[in-house]
């Protein structure tokens, strides 16, 4: 099919011909052009009966004759020939008073994770009567040696290579370049490089030209370059930085920009996703580790909920560590959180330099706890006993243990004061009690926030700590499956009981003829307006919504509604859960997991002998103790974070009405702090909106973008290798075989059947009742102490997470094997 600019796309085309027709049909000014689609390729190929030569060349190939299969494959095209058809509807669209470029347009051209940019042909000046020559020109340009090299060494599929093939109008063109919306170099993600030279882009590309280069940043629109550039005047170069970030708005990503200048005309040749950054202007080491596992980094993040993490984050870790006698202040880094490209980042460097002040630090294993990707061989950075470190451990040990048995102490009295205050935010809000929305959210944001989430914080800390000392000493006795099996099986853990109260109320209803049969044939909707009435066990199911409808299906998202506000998720559970016979019953899966649990313990027992498992005994208690009470005040963070959504609800609604905002949602692109700033009459009425349209741009810049987990100078994003292995983290022991649904997001949940193997990014609270009918799961993200972790030791199901990539290698629905001790992914051989 030859399909004009001004038509839909569609996805026989690549990449490059889709990118340059949205934009032509958006409004950048594109030249006017065609596409000879991918279809025609095919079909010209079976015309010329090329089809069964090529595919058999291809099975040939290896790493040692790519030169000569390259050759073979070209000399094929040398008698090529278009059918009249399709040779009469190109000529139909081109006019011999102009000139074009021919250029490429490969399926495996600008993937997410690839890119053979600028290794495929383009033809530039083409005259229409060598259009078709040309054409053929860049089929050919598929098969030579850098392509297939290229091709081969990254393990890409083979089969289904072809091209549709872009001719587009030239520009005449007295200036050209490149753009790059954000700083390739450093990794400024706020600031654009523009290369601009004289004559076409090629010139630049090739070299032959040196450019100028301007450098501009987008969010605090400032421009820099060298006052001897003399090729854009303020007045293009204006026009050009607002086309070019207009152009990453809309596509919500980095793009790399081709122009070409004509007559004081700008013209957008090309933009595609930018797919190699490196870190040079990064000082540290940066992790969403942790933050992403379902929480502020699980995809771009609003500038409100980072700033209540960057808050709690920057004092409490800074405060942990002094504290803690681990470092000193002057060794603690400005900044111990950040943004880039609108996720949340940790300071790696500064918790890793304080992990390493402990004796029997390894890196290897801290990494694993996170799902840190490791840019080192063996163990990395190791910390052994010496003179130095042991005094060091003497002062850290005595600070610690005081840390410890502080809370030790005041753990309930802390639970029970914050649960309090807590209650009473609730009681006020739910009875229309506030009498100052900005004096109540001010309090609730500022004080009591800070209280309830550096308890939490203060909790993972210290876990993070012991957990590393204790399991240290436990993997001289036992391996890592037993451990697996030894941090799991806990009873009540607090993110737990919702499910096992749900289950219950779903025994009961089975077993009511009239509330089985209501549950079953009414839709979600109904169910919802009737939750008060008093028949069908809905009184039962409301009082579970009352009793922890605080949560949510993203519990780290305040700009997300939880379930006394949208009671949808729950009664959808309830419905399913009926669906279900007692074969699934987490009881069941709690019974084995406490017989295996104590299984384990006999045969540690038994190798190791009674003295020393004693003490083992009480490391081992100690650990799941530590992990309880993480999750219990976890909970308690989530009850905080469920107050400060409909405090701020509330609070947007009394801005807007003050004219202060133009519209409720514009609060969630402010900091909390600009608006405690606000309040205290830091700021004006104009420096909020400002700051809203600055984030505003920020956030979608990115908001079709996922960064890498981990920045800095060592993970220099270089363009990443494919490989057949798939590999994660085992995070519960078990080894299945079942069928893998891909799910990309909570909204597809529905999709899950019973004895799946889960195949996501990360899961949250509100995938937990899920976890009954799932065989195993394999995650993106997360490590050994992630969501997906822990509940699946709570189910007894293998787990697999930090699997890079796993959700583009596993096609959904296929069959496949996960071993949870190993952490190994395998596809069944077809």
């Amino acid at each position: 099919m030859i399909v004009e600019f001004s038509k839909k796309t569609n996805d026989k085309m690549g990449n490059k011909a889709k990118f340059l027709m949205e934009m032509k049909n958006h409004g950048f000014n594109v030249p006017n052009g065609f596409v000879i689609d991918s279809d025609t390729y095919i079909e010209e190929i079976k015309n010329n009966k090329l089809e069964t030569k090529i595919k058999n060349s291809l099975k040939k190939i290896n790493k040692d004759n790519i030169e000569e299969i390259s050759k073979e494959i070209i000399k094929y095209f040398d008698k090529f020939q278009f059918s009249d058809e399709v040779k009469t509807k190109i000529e139909k669209n081109l006019n011999s008073k102009k000139l074009y470029a021919v250029r490429s347009s490969g399926t495996k051209e600008d993937l997410d994770n690839f890119s053979v940019a600028g290794q495929y042909e383009t033809f530039l000046n083409i005259k229409k009567e060598n259009i078709l020559e040309n054409i053929i020109n860049c089929y050919k340009s598929m098969f030579t040696t850098t392509i297939l090299s290229y091709l081969v060494n990254n393990e890409i599929d083979l089969n289904d290579i072809k091209m549709s093939v872009i001719v587009q109008e030239m520009v005449d063109s007295k200036y050209s370049g490149i753009c790059f919306t954000i700083n390739p170099i450093t990794g400024n993600d706020k600031q654009m490089l523009i290369e601009v030279g004289n004559g076409l882009g090629e010139n630049i590309v090739s070299g032959q030209n040196k450019p100028e280069q301007y450098y501009y940043n987008w969010y605090e629109d400032k421009y820099e370059y060298d006052e001897n550039n003399k090729l854009l005047n303020k007045k293009m170069l204006k026009t050009m930085t607002e086309t070019f970030h207009n152009i990453m708005l809309y596509f919500g990503y980095p793009c790399d920009i081709e122009f070409a200048i004509e007559n004081n005309e700008l013209f957008i040749l090309q933009a595609r996703k930018i797919t190699k950054i490196k870190y040079q202007g990064y000082d540290y080491l940066w992790t969403t580790a942790d933050f992403k596992d379902g929480g502020v980094s699980a995809s771009i993040c609003y500038p409100y909920m980072w700033s209540l993490y960057e808050y709690i984050w920057e004092y409490t870790l800074k405060k942990f560590l002094i504290d803690s006698k681990i470092l000193k202040e002057k060794e603690i880094p400005k900044k111990l959180g950040d943004m880039f490209y609108a996720r949340c980042y940790w300071n790696m460097s500064a918790v890793k330099l304080a992990m390493s002040r402990v004796i029997g630090y390894k890196e290897r294993e801290f990494d694993n706890e996170y799902g840190i990707n490791p840019t080192y061989v063996g163990d990395g950075q190791t910390t052994k006993a010496s003179l130095k470190s042991l005094i060091a451990i003497l002062k850290m040990a005595i600070a610690q243990n005081k840390i410890v048995k502080t809370r030790e102490q005041n753990k309930e009295i802390l639970k029970s004061d914050l649960l309090e205050k807590y209650n009473d935010y609730k009681e006020n809000y739910d009875n229309n009690a506030i009498k100052d929305i900005k004096q109540d959210w001010y309090k609730l944001t500022h004080d009591d926030y800070l209280k309830s989430e550096s308890t939490y914080f203060w909790q993972i800390f210290i876990n993070t700590i012991h957990q590393s000392l204790n399991k240290d000493s436990l993997l001289k006795h036992i391996s890592e499956e037993e451990y697996l099996t030894l941090i799991g099986n806990i009873d009540d853990i607090s993110h737990l009981l919702p499910f096992y109260e749900m289950w219950d109320a779903s025994r009961k209803i089975r077993s009511d003829k009239n509330s089985k049969e209501f549950w079953t044939n009414t839709d979600i909707k109904t169910i919802s307006k009737k939750i008060r009435q008093k028949n069908y066990n809905l009184p039962e199911i409301l009082e579970i919504i009352n009793k922890y409808g605080y949560h949510s299906d993203s519990e780290l998202d305040v700009t997300v509604e939880c379930y006394y506000e949208d009671n949808t998720t729950i009664i959808s559970t309830i419905k399913d859960l009926i669906k279900l016979d007692d074969s699934f019953s987490p009881y069941k899966d709690q019974e084995k997991g406490h017989k295996k649990f104590k299984e384990t313990l006999e045969k540690i027992k038994e190798k190791i002998g009674t003295k020393k498992y004693k003490k083992l005994e009480k490391k081992i208690k100690k650990i799941r103790t530590m992990l309880w009470w993480r999750e219990e005040f976890r909970d308690v963070s989530t009850r905080f974070y469920y107050l400060i959504r409909i405090y701020t609800v509330k609070l947007s609604e009394f801005l807007v009405e003050e004219k202060v905002l133009k519209e409720k949602e514009d609060i969630w692109f402010l900091k909390v702090g600009q608006l405690w700033d606000f309040f205290d009459k830091k700021l004006t009425k104009k420096d909020l909106n400002t700051i809203i349209e600055k984030n505003k741009k920020y956030y979608n810049s990115y908001k079709n973008y996922m960064s890498e987990n981990e920045i800095g100078s060592v993970f220099e994003n270089n363009v990443k290798k494919a490989t057949s292995e798939i590999k994660g983290l085992g995070a519960n022991n078990g080894k299945i075989t079942g069928t893998a649904r891909v799910i990309k997001s909570f909204d597809e949940i529905d999709r899950l059947q019973e004895n799946d193997i889960l195949v996501t990014k990360f899961t949250d609270t509100g995938w937990t009742p899920k976890f009954a009918i799932l065989s195993g799961i394999v995650t993106e993200y997360g490590g050994i102490l992630c969501h997906a972790a822990i509940v699946s030791r709570e189910y007894g199901i293998p787990c697999i997470v930090s699997c890079t990539d796993v959700m583009s290698k596993i096609k959904d629905g296929e069959t496949i094997t996960i071993n949870g001790a190993t952490g190994e992914v395998e596809r069944k051989v077809k």
